[in-house]
């Protein structure tokens, strides 16, 4: 059998493609989720906090309170006598106020009495019979957490298209709010595709191989918080692949593929991704690893079928289709973050065009520093072990220790 779609011999520029695809993504619905299950989600409003945190005076410490002015002139030599009037525990309410010679004692957390402004550790003065000593002076604001001290009312701590982390549900949590505004999570699903794979639980024989792309993008996915539905393999029959990305996109909002999308007479995949009415946006792209590759769109739903060479599938996946699944997520900043690493060693070969090589980010003495993995196969999945981001080096004669490129996190 062989393949009914018409290839166009035209590979696409990286950055064009990158801009053809970020720019025909909307964002996905939003929803109101309690914030027990919002960790790691994105949010879907401007966090402005309605309220002061804490919301009233408190002491930091087991001690005792005063008006600082009370406390002047008090020495070694010359110390003055307060009377303890009041125990306020924590979670409890004053019902005196600090007077002239007056003191309450406060434990950790405690809303402090009106007139109180400092506080004493309880070792750092003797008390007997509700009489206490003090044998030194206290500032103002000495040992209190004041009003607003964390957070002030009306301020706006996160935006819209921020990520959700433990800082945010600790604001939400302590200003009482119980449910926060998100985007939708994304519906993925993750086909293999290619008569020569087979599962890992499978005994393989001559001439096949074992499905390792399901698990490579298994962590992939995971890494990065997004849950996904595995469709099985789909053998190089285009009814077949079909059907298989019909249910597989029922169901989901993006189907991400590996295989079936070079040239060859059993390369299927663009076939029936045009056949079942996606658009294709974009049809191999000017890069390395990864060229071949079918992105496509129908209905706010997308395909993403990466080439069947593990590398070239994981980069393109890192390169185009990331920043694409975050801005569908909501994310304000969407885009892959490059910064400028130095290389600890040479890659010798001279480099046209893009390309991006693996390797190991390590900082060293503040600077940070990038090991090539000099087994850039693509089907060399050892290559990714210890590995942990990419730097992208364009239309280079020599790849040389010292010089410095832009790197990505993977």
């Amino acid at each position: 059998m062989t393949s009914t779609y018409c290839f166009i011999w035209w590979i696409m520029n990286f950055y064009d493609a990158e801009k053809i695809l970020l720019d025909s993504i909307y964002k996905i619905d939003t929803e109101i989720i309690d914030i027990e299950d919002a960790y790691n989600r994105v949010l879907a409003e401007d966090l402005v906090v309605d309220k002061n945190v804490p919301d009233f005076n408190r002491s930091p410490i087991d001690g005792y309170c005063f008006n600082f002015n009370d406390t002047i002139g008090a020495t070694k030599d010359t110390p003055k006598i307060f009377d303890v009037i009041e125990v306020v525990p924590c979670g409890n309410v004053p019902t005196k106020k600090i007077e002239t010679n007056k003191t309450i004692k406060v434990l950790t957390g405690a809303k402090l009495p009106e007139g109180a402004n400092s506080v004493i550790r309880y070792e750092d003065v003797n008390v007997e019979n509700d009489k206490l000593t003090l044998y030194n002076e206290l500032k103002e604001n000495e040992n209190v957490i004041l009003i607003g001290e964390d957070v002030k009312k009306d301020t706006k701590l996160q935006e819209e298209g921020s990520l959700i982390d433990i800082g945010t549900i600790g604001i939400l949590s302590s200003i009482g709010r119980k449910k926060v505004k998100v985007y939708k999570e994304l519906k993925i699903g993750f086909v293999s595709t290619g008569s020569e794979i087979v599962e890992v639980s499978d005994k393989v024989t001559d001439g096949k191989i074992y499905n390792s792309n399901r698990f490579i993008f298994d962590g992939i996915l995971k890494k990065n918080n997004l849950n996904y539905k595995y469709y099985g393999i789909v053998k190089d029959d285009l009814n077949e692949t079909k059907n298989i990305f019909k249910k597989a996109l029922y169901e989901c909002d993006i189907v991400i593929s590996t295989g079936g999308v070079s040239v060859g007479d059993y390369d299927l995949v663009s076939s029936a991704i045009s056949e079942i009415g996606y658009k294709i946006l974009i049809d191999r792209i000017d890069m390395k690893p990864g060229m071949a590759c079918s992105i496509a769109k129908n209905n706010n739903k997308y395909i993403f079928a990466l080439s069947g060479n593990p590398m070239s599938s994981v980069t393109t996946f890192y390169a185009i289709c990331l920043p694409a699944i975050k801005k569908l997520l909501g994310y304000k900043n969407f885009k892959n973050e490059y910064f400028k690493v130095v290389l600890k060693n040479s890659f010798n070969k001279k480099i046209k065009n893009l390309r991006f090589l693996r390797g190991k980010l390590t900082i060293e003495d503040g600077i940070a520093m990038f090991t090539i993995n000099l087994d850039q196969g693509n089907i060399v999945v050892k290559s990714l072990i210890d590995s942990n981001a990419m730097i992208k080096v364009e239309n280079v004669d020599e790849v040389k220790a010292g010089m410095k490129f832009d790197c990505m996190m993977i």
